[in-house]
């Protein structure tokens, strides 16, 4: 199911889009194949339609959520602190806190999201080990 993500081009910030690709990411997910996933037909633009870097799968082997937060640290060990940040967090990419993921890591690595408990789905662990990794 390709996911549909917004340009780096589309007119909004970087806060607003990053919170319409994961709620967009959400609502596409929840799905569960009722759509192709491409909704390019609405205007959004799919990872099928524009060409942008994107890692691997590999790159990310902690993406998994049935993979408990200590094999996801032990997996992110070497990484850097935006990539550990994304591996303490649920792994859902549900939008709950209005980011993905890593978009979600990323803003509290470079300091423009100071609040560690908006993973919901991760709740106080997550949200205590963000902290930790913060701290170090």
């Amino acid at each position: 199911m390709n996911i549909p993500f917004l340009p780096e081009s589309a007119p909004f910030s970087v806060e607003q889009r990053a919170w319409l690709n994961g709620f967009l990411a959400g609502v596409m997910s929840t799905q569960n194949g009722a759509s192709n996933g491409n909704a390019s037909s609405s205007g959004v633009a799919t990872a099928s339609t524009v060409e942008a870097p994107v890692e691997s799968e590999e790159d990310f082997p902690w993406h998994d959520s049935t993979l408990p937060i200590e094999e996801r640290m032990k997996l992110a060990k070497d990484k850097p602190k935006p990539l550990q940040l994304m591996a303490a967090m649920a792994q859902l990419d549900c939008g709950s806190c209005g980011y993905v993921c890593k978009t979600y890591a990323q803003a509290i690595a470079d300091g423009t999201e100071k609040s560690f408990s908006k993973c919901t789905p991760g709740g106080k662990e997550t949200s205590q080990k963000l902290k930790q990794i913060m701290a170090a």
